[in-house]
Parts: structure tokens; C-alpha cells; sequence
């Protein structure tokens, strides 16, 4: 399975220090779930063990937290480059379920779509309550419907208190509470 990140220039470019920065994030991703190709408006992870109809829930996780990791880590560079960037309920933006092939979005293009799913909603928070010095980190739970296997993601605080952005801003189904993963 391929997974893209969509990447600002900023994070792209080689030459700056942000995408060097990037680049190295993204080379300890793509170790953990296979592989990674840069390209002009991102990234694409090719998956090799996870996120398919037999893949173990262990394999899936692994991934997933890799591929969490990673975007949280690329909107924390991006935020240290635009500090005076809104909060993410600041922004304008809504929770919206996002295609399964849609790439995961950075920070400046959930921002300027103004829509986004759990995991980039998740992630940009992260990124935001990091930079303010709170620790805080990506956790997920699985779900199986008719489809296959759907994923949730919320934080989970270092006082141990959940948040779902996703919930905040205008989700509702049954993946809104939180639970054990």
C-alpha cells in the first residue's frame, strides 16, 4: 500500500535546513514501514507489511505509529518555522472523513483546505500543544465494519486525559469515544 504526505516546499526543499530536517524524519518513517519516494508536492510511503486484509493488528500498529510519528514530527518543524501560525481551533477548519488513498495532510494544507480527518486533525494538535510545551501523543484504536479494518485516532495527554479533535470539530459517530486502544 502506498500513503502520501502532502509536504509544503518548505519541507521539501533539500538546500533549507527545515527540509533537511524533514528529510531524515522521513528516512527513519519509511525504515520502519518500507520505503519512502519524495516528490514535488510531498511524500509516498510504500507500506510493505501492514494495512491489508490479512496484516496483523501488530504489523498495523507498527506502521501506524511510525507514519503518526512522522507527521506530527513534520508539523512540529513547521510550526518552529511559522510560529505565528493559528491554533487548530483557531483555524477555520472541520473534521471531515477523508478517503482511504487521500494523502495524509502537513499542517499548511489541512489549514488551507480547511477540512481534514483524524489523523491529520490529531497530528496538527500534537504539534501545536508540543510547541507550547505540553507533552502530549498520538494513540489509535481499531474498528472493523463491513469494509475492513478503520482506524481512529485521539491524543492522549501526559495527565492521561483524551482529546479528540476530530470530535471537537464536528465529528459524529460511534469512533468518537475513546476507550482503550
Amino acid at each position: 500500500m502506498e500513503i502520501g504526505f502532502a509536504l509544503p516546499q518548505l519541507l521539501v526543499n533539500p538546500r533549507s535546513t527545515e527540509g533537511r530536517r524533514a528529510r531524515r524524519i522521513i528516512q527513519q518513517c519509511a525504515q520502519k514501514v518500507g520505503k519512502a519516494s519524495m516528490c514535488p508536492q510531498g511524500v509516498v510511503f510504500g507500506i510493505d507489511d501492514a494495512f491489508y486484509a490479512q496484516a496483523s493488528k501488530s504489523s498495523n500498529a507498527s506502521a501506524l505509529r511510525a507514519l503518526l510519528d512522522c507527521l506530527v514530527d513534520l508539523d512540529v518543524i513547521y510550526l518552529e518555522a511559522y510560529p505565528k501560525t493559528p491554533g487548530l481551533y483557531e483555524a477555520g477548519v472541520f473534521y471531515h472523513f477523508m478517503p482511504t488513498r487521500a494523502p495524509w495532510d502537513t499542517i499548511p494544507t489541512l489549514f488551507s483546505r480547511h477540512y481534514g480527518d483524524c489523523k491529520s486533525l490529531a497530528a496538527a494538535r500534537i504539534a501545536e500543544l508540543r510547541q507550547h510545551g505540553q507533552k502530549a501523543k498520538p494513540v489509535f484504536r481499531f474498528m472493523k465494519n463491513n469494509w475492513g479494518t478503520m482506524f481512529h485516532i485521539l491524543i492522549l495527554h501526559s495527565n492521561g486525559t483524551w482529546e479528540c479533535p476530530s470530535r471537537i470539530l464536528g465529528m459524529r459517530t460511534a469512533q468518537e469515544q475513546p476507550g482503550i486502544p
